[in-house]
C-alpha cells in the first residue's frame, strides 16, 4: 500500500520524528514499511511536519496529491532536507552539559556550555541518537546554517532569547563557499576510513 495522509483516529500513536503523541482528528503522515515482525506491512506514523523535516522523500511521494494544504505547504521544506541529505538528521540544539561530547563534523570535543546540534539516524524503522555537531561546525556538516525552524520544531523547550543565540552561534562557522567542498572533503576522508556516516 502507499504511503497515506490522513486524520488521525484517536490519539493513540506518537510521532516516530517527535516521540510526542499525535492528536485525534490531527492530520498524519503514515509511511508504510514491509512488518519486521511478520508477514505484510506496518505504518509507521507522524505529524506532517515531522515526516517533511525527517522523511522528506516518503512525505514527498504523497504530499501533492493528498489535497491537505497542510502537507502541501511543507513541500519545500521536503525538498530542502533532499537538497541537503544530512538536514533530516537535525533533532533539536542545547548548551552542550559536559565537555565529552565530540562533534561529527571536526571530531573535536564539544566544550561545556556550547550550542550544539543534535543528530538522528533513520535505521530499522525508527531513530537512533547519533552523536552532536558545533552550532559553529553547521555549514560545514549540512552544508546550510538555515536550521532555525527544525531546531525550533524539535527542541520546543528553547524560547526566542535561545534561538537567537543559537542562530549567532550558527553564524560563527564557515559560513562561506569553502564549506561544501570541506563537507565532500571530509565525505572521501569517512569513505577511506570504512566509517561513512
Amino acid at each position: 500500500m502507499p504511503h497515506v495522509i490522513e486524520s488521525a483516529t484517536s490519539a493513540r500513536a506518537k510521532c516516530r520524528g517527535c516521540d510526542r503523541k499525535i492528536a485525534k482528528d490531527e492530520l498524519r503522515f503514515g509511511e508504510r514499511q514491509p512488518n519486521a515482525f511478520g508477514e505484510g506491512e506496518m505504518t509507521l506514523w507522524f505529524h506532517l511536519t515531522c515526516a517533511a523535516y525527517k522523511r522528506p522523500q516518503p512525505f514527498l511521494e504523497v504530499a501533492a496529491s493528498s489535497g491537505a494544504p497542510d502537507a502541501a505547504a511543507l513541500i519545500p521544506a521536503a525538498e530542502f532536507g533532499i537538497a541537503h541529505r544530512r538536514l533530516p538528521r537535525v533533532n533539536g540544539a542545547e548548551r552542550a552539559p559536559t565537555g565529552r561530547a565530540r562533534c561529527r563534523s571536526c571530531r573535536e570535543p564539544i566544550e561545556q556550555a556550547v550550542w550544539r546540534i543534535s543528530l538522528t539516524f533513520f535505521e530499522e524503522y525508527r531513530f537512533a541518537a547519533s552523536g552532536f555537531v558545533h552550532a559553529a561546525c553547521a555549514a560545514a556538516y549540512f552544508e546550510t546554517i538555515d536550521l532555525i525552524d527544525r531546531v525550533a520544531h524539535f527542541s520546543p523547550e528553547l524560547d526566542t532569547a535561545a534561538l537567537v543565540e543559537l542562530r549567532g552561534a550558527l553564524r560563527t562557522g564557515p559560513d562561506g563557499p569553502a564549506a561544501p567542498a570541506a563537507a565532500r572533503e571530509q565525505e572521501e576522508q569517512e569513505r577511506q576510513t570504512g566509517q561513512e556516516e
